[in-house]
Order: C-alpha cells, then structure tokens, then sequence
C-alpha cells in the first residue's frame, strides 16, 4: 500500500481514546465478538475485514470488504473508499469517485467525512463538478441512509430473533447465555450481548451518532510508510 490512509490513522488514534471514556465497543470486545455478535452486525463485520485486508496490502479485497459494509451504512466504509480512490491505492486516483463516496459517508454530518468531503470538492476542477455530483446520487441510490439503513435494520431484527429465542423475556436479567469458542464453553451475561443500542434500529443508530459525531480530522497527517511498516501492521 502506497500511503497510509487519514481515516486509518484518524480511527486507530481515536477509538481507543473514546473507549477509555465509556464502556468498550463491540468492535473492541472479544467476547462479544466471539459470541457471534459480528453475524448480526454486517456493518462492522465487512469493515473489520476490510481494515484487516489494508494492513495486507490486499487492497482489491479491502475494497471488496469495504463496499460490502457500505451496504449496510457503515460510514466509516465508504469513507474508507472514498480515501482509496483519492490517493491512488494500486490504482488509477478518480477523484470524482472519491467524491462522491465520501459525499456519501458524509450524509450525516460526522465532521471527519464532512471535512474531507469538503475538501476534495475544493480541489475538483470545476468542470469535474457535474460528473461528482452524478456519481455521488447513483452512490446514494445503494449505499444511501435511505435504503441502506434499513437494510441494515432489517439485518438487526432478525439477528436479535435468531439469537435470543426464549430468551427475550429475560434481557433485564443477570442470566448467563452459553456460546462456543475455539470448542471452549463460554458464558456472557445476557444484558451484554443483547443490549438494546446494538440492537434496536433507532437505538443502533443513535449510538453510531454519539460515537462518529466526536471523531474529528485534528492534526494527524497522511503519511508515506515502507512496505515493512504496512507489514508490521497485521491485526
């Protein structure tokens, strides 16, 4: 991979600092993850994969994993996206796709997707305008709020079915669910594989709102590292 991404770094500086200020995300629990959550959470499954392919330097499966998140409104997906297309990554740039991809990402006013939106448009030659603004409407017809969030709900509905049965009754108590891992019996208290914000549509999205809403672009800058520093950044 030629450069290491903004939003790579961006993120792999501010999750942590946001996890110490609240209770650790699903993308940062490994019991959670384990327990299957992930299955129900195509969003931030893909991504995961995506990032992990990146640090690979797998870039055409990163991309693949990226555009599968995308599809279920995952943002920081289609930023992802957005950045690959605007410096290159073993490809062509296409400045235009790179706008409208993080036109897309910036929908809902998160300020990293929003600045950087902004700032690839600034430096769009004006006759590339039209063609950017085309692009990002045919994006927004498959990865927009407006089919994709409910897509994506749809997809949380029938994850909290599946997975607690009998137990729906029971989420407000302390009762242990039973998973396998590796072939190892595992336990995870109920209320913390079945809390609501990751589960209910309305209540996922506010979450995502509270988490993405802090993340700002700051200081960090866009670097060139060698093959080995990519390498070494294997999950």
């Amino acid at each position: 991979m030629r450069r290491t991404l903004l939003l790579l770094a961006l993120l792999s500086a501010h999750l942590p600092t946001l996890a110490a200020e609240r209770p650790a995300s699903p993308e940062e629990d490994a019991t959670l993850i384990n327990a299957g959550f992930l299955d129900s959470h195509p969003d931030i499954m893909y991504r995961q994969w995506g990032v992990g392919a990146l640090h690979r330097n797998d870039v055409k499966a990163a991309m693949d994993h990226f555009r599968r998140a995308a599809r279920y409104a995952d943002k920081p997906a289609q930023g992802y996206l957005g950045e690959m297309y605007w410096f290159g990554v073993d490809q062509p740039r296409d400045p235009v796709m790179a706008f409208a991809w993080m036109d897309v990402a910036a929908e809902r006013g998160y300020p990293l997707f929003a600045e950087l939106r902004d700032e690839y448009w600034a430096t769009l030659p004006l006759e590339q305008h039209q063609a950017a603004r085309a692009q990002a409407q045919a994006l927004r017809a498959e990865y927009g709020d407006a089919v994709a969030r409910p897509r994506m709900a749809d997809v949380l509905r029938k994850g909290r079915r599946e997975m607690t049965g009998s137990r729906t009754g029971s989420m407000s108590n302390n009762v242990d669910v039973v998973f396998m891992d590796g072939g190892i019996s595992r336990t995870i208290k109920a209320d913390r594989l079945y809390d609501p914000k990751y589960w209910d549509p309305k209540q996922y999205e506010r979450w995502q709102d509270e988490t993405w809403m802090k993340i700002r672009r700051g200081t960090v800058q866009v670097g060139v590292p060698t093959q080995s520093t990519a390498t070494e950044a294997k999950p």
